[in-house]
């Protein structure tokens, strides 16, 4: 018979985490990964890895636990920017907290961030730190930061959504991915004007890889074509999706896979232009003229 210890999927840290905002001192729970607790399933066409349930361990998500979380103001950014908030930002961050609580309170109801976290708190703990990461210097690149966010958010809301089939999680699902594209663009945008800068960042945009430079480019694009039918006009959508192609085609270069552009990207890549080209052709034919 299995005994509790062995059949933990967290643990919690013996030193304390104080929060730099408002000095509370907590302490961090973090994932245990080891021993089957994750089956790596099937990876997405937005780069998520999904995971099968344990017989063992039942369901686990790990993007409910990369950020850390203060109980008490709610300032909550990824834990390895946790104490690179700049101190010229704390009043702000401070004097912001009753937003931030309002925010959790008005998505969610009351939640406690002391105790173990389940799906709305991971949820939670993103919109929080799309917050956060306002305070955040371009040093930790809080752009593409808030773009990651916003996407996970997303994928989280449409689990909820699956589960509890109430529409509402859908609906911010919605805003979610719009914000993920605007904060992804946004990004590409500083770094093209050297405003901020990927370097050293993981870009995830999962937990279970770090996709890198080329990952972030397909991102941008699948978000764009995603998204495309928020502009209702033709021409103007198929405008759009000719400079989505631009960026796509950064990707494939000499068209042969590296370490820095694996196959699977590639391929993936390959596919997305393909469906955007066609997408073109068809609303060309629609239009009656050529827009390339």
């Amino acid at each position: 018979m299995q005994n509790e210890d062995q059949l933990k999927t967290t643990y919690y840290l013996k030193n304390t985490t104080a929060c730099p905002v408002c000095g509370r001192e907590f302490i961090r729970e973090e994932l245990l990964s080891g021993r089957g607790r994750l089956i790596a399933g099937k990876l997405t066409d937005e780069l998520r890895r999904l995971y099968e349930p344990s017989k063992k361990y039942g369901k686990i998500n790990p993007l409910k636990y990369p950020i850390t979380v203060c109980p008490d103001c709610l300032y909550a950014v990824f834990h390895e920017d946790f104490e690179k908030i700049p101190e010229k930002n704390l009043d702000s961050a401070q004097s912001n907290a009753d937003k931030r609580i309002q925010l959790v309170l008005q998505t969610f109801g009351p939640l406690d961030f002391d105790q173990p976290r389940d799906e709305k708190k991971g949820i939670a703990s993103y919109f929080l730190a799309l917050n956060c990461y306002s305070f955040m210097d371009k040093g930790v690149a809080p752009t593409v930061k808030k773009g990651i966010c916003a996407l996970r958010a997303a994928w989280m809301l449409g689990d909820l959504e699956a589960e509890e089939k109430k529409g509402n999680y859908g609906y911010i699902q919605n805003i979610m991915y719009r914000n993920a594209k605007h904060f992804y663009e946004t990004s590409m945008s500083n770094i093209q004007t050297g405003q901020e800068s990927l370097d050293g960042i993981k870009l995830g945009p999962d937990t279970d890889k770090n996709w890198g430079y080329e990952g972030f480019l397909y991102i941008v694009s699948i978000l764009q074509f995603k998204m495309g039918f928020l502009e209702k006009d033709l021409e103007k959508r198929a405008k759009k999706y000719i400079v989505t192609k631009r960026v796509i085609s950064k990707l494939f270069g000499t068209g042969k896979s590296s370490k820095s552009k694996p196959s699977m990207i590639l391929d993936m890549a390959h596919d997305l232009y393909d469906k955007i080209s066609q997408y073109i052709k068809e609303i060309e034919a629609e239009l009656g003229k050529k827009l390339i």
